[in-house]
């Protein structure tokens, strides 16, 4: 597809998910040469496979060309609300060592998964709730000491009460709310605009891709049935400036969802804000 000025100009204002592996190996040449801000996937096989010094070259690469920089941590498998002792150890090692390398990168914001399934912790609650507490707390501590925004994605959660919950139970500055429009769309009960206003200025950052509603498919803005309009209109109403992250599955998609106007006509403020 032809990269169109408008598109890369675009390129300035917003995050482009990237795994860090992928980035490193494949992506970083078309980063650089479009100025384009990642938002670098950290995932388990990363994170055993990597030195720390080869994160500070990538971290110093990124820097030299003033990109801005957002982390999304590692989540498969982990369960940072467990019930089970042995694997909540194992999930804190998991993202500890995740933590210990964000002051490599300076990010502006860290995005991670609260773990909550339904279909396995209604009847638990309590005890979720209390684990996951004890787990984010030292990590919202690092994010209020090295200054960076610890964000809480939306995935299977049915209602904002999960997020809220931990909000309360962790009152800071800078632990809040990523909205991930796709998985709200497939995933959550309850209209868009009840989760905006529920998290109102919490809503640090917004995840962009579509899908029918049926499947997490990640396709290109436009191509399925979430309403982006009424997204931004709604966070425009609240006076709303999230980081805006696109979060493409392939390289085609990128600029699909750039070229669209459900996504071009709404995205006309600087520095990555609606």
């Amino acid at each position: 597809m032809e990269k169109r000025k408008a598109d890369l100009k675009m390129l300035k204002k917003i995050q482009v998910n990237a795994p860090f592996l992928d980035l490193k190996n494949r992506y970083l040449p078309m980063f650089l040469e479009y100025g384009m801000n990642p938002e670098i996937g950290i995932d388990a096989h990363a994170l055993d496979t990597t030195s720390a010094k080869e994160f500070e070259q990538m971290a110093e690469i990124l820097k030299a060309n003033k990109l801005k920089i957002t982390l999304h941590g590692p989540f498969m498998d982990l369960v940072p609300g467990g019930i089970d002792p042995m694997l909540l150890t194992a999930t804190r090692k998991r993202l500890t060592r995740f933590f210990e390398i964000i002051p490599i990168f300076e990010p502006v914001n860290v995005v991670c998964h609260t773990g909550y399934d339904p279909c396995h912790y209604r009847e638990l609650w309590t005890d979720w709730l209390s684990s996951s507490v004890a787990t984010w707390k030292p990590y919202v501590a690092q994010a209020e000491r090295f200054g960076f925004k610890l964000l809480l994605e939306n995935v299977y959660e049915k209602s904002p009460q999960v997020h809220s919950a931990l909000f309360e139970a962790i009152p800071s500055d800078s632990f809040g709310f990523c909205l991930d429009v796709g998985h709200h769309n497939v995933f959550a009960n309850g209209p868009l605009k009840k989760w905006i206003d529920t998290f109102n200025e919490k809503i640090m950052e917004v995840h962009l891709h579509d899908n029918d509603g049926e499947a997490d498919t990640h396709w290109a803005i436009g191509a399925g049935n979430v309403d982006f309009g009424s997204l931004f209109q709604r966070m425009r109403q609240n006076g709303l400036k999230p980081t805006i992250t696109l979060e493409p599955h392939e390289e085609e998609t990128l600029w699909e969802s750039l070229s669209s106007a459900d996504f071009g006509n709404h995205l006309n403020t600087p520095n990555g804000q609606v």
